[in-house]
């Protein structure tokens, strides 16, 4: 029986901000994946993105996509595919809006008066969205295979990018900072997407009745995520200052950056999960004997 899940997110989280690299948690991976603790992508990043990432760690299982747009579930996981998803010989995918085509649509209408402060990431050659993120050329193409939000360079300034969110929003769709672009989408995002996905865990996967859901991130469009799950890492930035996380404990912010900092953290709050499980074990020990 798995006692936790983890929905983390991956760009300046589990990745280095500035090189991508994950090599200071991979310890730490090793030990979640011996003990059956899934580590589950929550992400901007795109589907091919997020699945080369996940094969490069070693871990397997769902992944959560677009910031929240969709999830994507393996077919051998367990999990009842949702009727009218998506699906490959691979996996099903569960999205929570219309397509990236639509978003587009809906975007146009404010494109006069906007479309100067922004750059679509998808409309950019391979060479220029490696340039923008530090990618190679097949990791950039992967980064534009996006189907269910629209990625923007903004180019305007953080005010513009106030008023603009407030804009989309009246097209009833979401605008999302990340650690590096500016995020549309229709609707879902990261609190929406973890909490349908881990609740379909509990009640479907063997032995994960009960689970405690647990996520880190570094950014804005984190922070939904880190208020609705049962405890949360908020990891430590090299370009950002820590966004304000509102919740009643239960938050453990690290020392660290990146993966470092994700070590550092995920493995505090595994021990806090151990402890609270060992202690209710004791617990129900006393309560048996009491009983006989």
């Amino acid at each position: 029986m798995s006692s936790a899940v983890i929905y983390t997110d991956l760009d300046g989280t589990l990745l280095d901000h500035h090189t991508y690299a994950f090599d200071e948690a991979l310890e730490t991976i090793k030990a979640l994946k011996d003990r059956g603790i899934p580590i589950i992508p929550c992400t901007s990043k795109t589907r091919a993105e997020t699945m080369r990432l996940m094969q490069a760690m070693g871990i397997d299982g769902p992944m959560i996509v677009e910031n929240g747009a969709a999830i994507w579930v393996p077919q051998d996981w367990g999990l009842e595919r949702p009727a009218g998803s998506a699906s490959d010989a691979d996996a099903w995918c569960h999205s929570f809006g219309p397509s990236r085509s639509m978003i587009r649509r809906q975007l146009a209408i404010l494109s006069i008066e906007w479309g100067n402060r922004y750059q679509s990431l998808c409309d950019l050659s391979d060479k220029q969205v490696a340039a923008v993120t530090g990618l190679d050329l097949d990791g950039a193409a992967r980064a534009k295979q996006r189907q269910y939000c629209e990625t923007l360079i903004w180019l305007g300034t953080p005010a513009d990018r106030k008023t603009f969110a407030e804009q989309v929003e009246t097209l009833n769709m979401r605008c999302l900072q990340g650690g590096r672009f500016v995020h549309v989408l229709a609707s879902g995002g990261k609190a929406e997407a973890v909490s349908w996905l881990h609740h379909k865990i509990c009640r479907e996967r063997p032995g994960f009745d009960g689970a405690i859901s647990l996520s880190a991130g570094d950014a804005e469009n984190d922070v939904e995520m880190l208020e609705v799950t049962d405890l949360a890492l908020l990891v430590r930035s090299p370009v950002n200052e820590p966004p304000t996380v509102r919740r009643q404990g239960g938050l453990v912010i690290s020392d660290a950056e990146g993966p470092a900092g994700w070590a550092e953290g995920i493995e505090a709050l595994i021990e806090r999960v151990e402890e609270e499980e060992d202690r209710g074990r004791l617990l129900s020990k006393r309560h048996d004997h009491n009983a006989a």
